[in-house]
């Protein structure tokens, strides 16, 4: 199928009085091939949702959007919304806020009707196809398994293959990589090599040099929501790609050091089996985080890492017989008591964080282990909350609507959420995902000096440059079972 051009003439977008694109010029042809690229908050996002027509232009009277066939001729919005696609963390958190919680197959075959839930039956031809799309991305095994009981990037390639079942004229993918293992990578490389041979107009949003696949030969660079950059990659593009170097490990073997009291280990766990939604993940789990230990959790995408985080933090039991004993917290003592001396990121708690609040006020939640607030934040607590913001670097975001910030820039402000309770420990289901170079490099100074400072890291991460120099322990998690090693 041929691609859908997109003209963008003196372009400009507003959000809650706040200019967040252009004014910008961006001729899209037929399929074009484009790498999209810049700092987080640069409006890669807010310029996806414009070509998406998810969004409208802030109207000035100057302002013109248009589509394209490929002969030139301008097309109608409404009729070519079934075939422009958009695949971004954001729509895919819709699932979980909306509880769509259906089979991973029905979510592919709705891609064939352009809905994000299953609204009708599909023909024989639609369900030959979407049978094709579950074996070529590897989710035939995953096909009759509930989407919400997927892992992150199980959930990432069950949509991507919806995204294909519309058979787009025009797709865009906001950072398709992040969440994915290895394997997934490999899959969904091999997809973007075959759409850049088609007449597919296809751009990727990327911050990792990795994730840049082949085949996109323009690149255009945003700043400050205008176009800095459209032209071929060159030495420049190649440069914000490129990842600042993380810190430097210690040498020999870092001396774990221990906050005053804790003596203790942080978890004993033996005999521990963990299961979601009925379904065991992982079986006779026998764990210990020493006192001052800092560890990485390493899994193929559904090994049950992020299932695990939860059950440290406390929101997942472990099944009858398992021993579990938490440092400082004896038996009978309410969950919320642990939750307020440990601070949790994750992108389910993002998903789930769609409370109406400013990003100062998602973070002195973290005070009350609460999503959003019950009553107006007190003066202490929003001092405490602009010296966690200050750590994370979102400072000057203090009064802005969370809702509004980018993926990444959210990220950053479920961070400092946990940085505010002064935590014994931090558990981090991928803190870097969605982190430009420039703030990927400070999160991992942040991780390295609060790990100095006697604050325990127990981080999940796909990339190995990924994890914090202190860490040195590592749990390997496989098919239902938990390796340790030393790192």
């Amino acid at each position: 199928m041929s691609g859908v051009g997109v003209s963008l003439r003196r372009v400009e977008l507003e959000l809650g009085g706040r200019r967040v694109l252009g004014p910008l010029d961006l001729e899209l042809p037929p399929g074009a091939k484009l790498l999209l690229l810049g700092a987080n908050g640069a409006g890669k996002t807010q310029l996806l949702k414009l070509l998406a027509g998810e969004r409208w232009p802030t109207p000035t009277g100057r302002e013109r959007r248009c589509y394209l066939d490929a002969r030139g001729r301008e097309l109608e919005l409404s009729e070519l919304l079934p075939r422009l696609v958009h695949l971004s963390g954001e729509r895919q958190d819709k699932y979980l806020r909306y509880d769509w919680n259906f089979s991973a197959q029905r979510i592919v075959g709705s891609g064939c009707h352009a809905t994000d839930r299953p609204t009708a039956p599909l023909d024989a031809a639609e369900r030959r196809r979407v049978r094709g799309l579950l074996r070529r991305l590897a989710l035939w095994p995953l096909r009759a398994r509930r989407f919400l009981t997927l892992s992150y990037g199980e959930r990432r390639r069950v949509l991507l293959a919806r995204a294909l079942a519309a058979r787009p004229r025009l797709l865009l993918l906001d950072e398709p990589f992040n969440g994915l293992d290895t394997g997934s990578r490999a899959v969904l490389l091999t997809e973007l090599r075959r759409l850049s041979r088609t007449g597919v107009t296809l751009v990727v949003a990327a911050h990792r040099p990795e994730d840049a696949p082949p085949g996109l030969a323009r690149a255009v660079m945003l700043r400050r929501g205008r176009i800095v950059h459209d032209g071929r990659a060159d030495a420049r593009v190649a440069r914000f790609l490129r990842s600042v170097p993380p810190p430097v490990p210690p040498r020999g073997a870092p001396r774990p050091r221990r906050r005053p009291g804790a003596s203790e280990p942080l978890l004993l766990a033996r005999g521990v089996d963990l299961y979601r939604d009925y379904r065991p993940v992982i079986r006779r789990l026998s764990w210990t985080i020493g006192p001052g230990e800092h560890w990485g959790i390493v899994g193929a995408n559904g090994s049950g890492k992020s299932t695990l985080l939860r059950f440290l933090y406390g929101d997942i039991g472990a099944a009858l017989g398992g021993y579990v004993e938490r440092r400082g917290h004896p038996p009978g003592t309410h969950v919320s008591q642990w939750r307020r001396r440990v601070g949790f990121v994750s992108p389910e708690l993002q998903a789930e964080y769609v409370a109406r609040v400013s990003v100062l006020e998602l973070v002195v939640s973290g005070l009350r282990a609460s999503v959003g607030l019950d009553s107006r934040p007190t003066a202490r607590e929003r001092s405490r909350a602009r010296t966690a913001l200050a750590r994370a670097g979102l400072a000057v975001d203090a009064a802005r609507p969370a809702r509004e910030l980018s993926y990444g820039q959210l990220r950053l402000a479920l961070l400092a959420r946990a940085l505010i309770i002064d935590p014994e420990a931090l558990l981090l289901d991928e803190p870097l995902t969605g982190l430009d170079p420039q703030l990927r490099a400070a999160v991992a100074r942040l991780l390295s000096r609060l790990a100095g400072e006697g604050v325990q890291l127990v981080v999940t991460a796909h990339h190995a440059a990924d994890l914090p120099p202190q860490i040195g322990h590592v749990l390997a998690l496989r098919r239902g079972r938990a390796h340790a090693r030393r790192r």
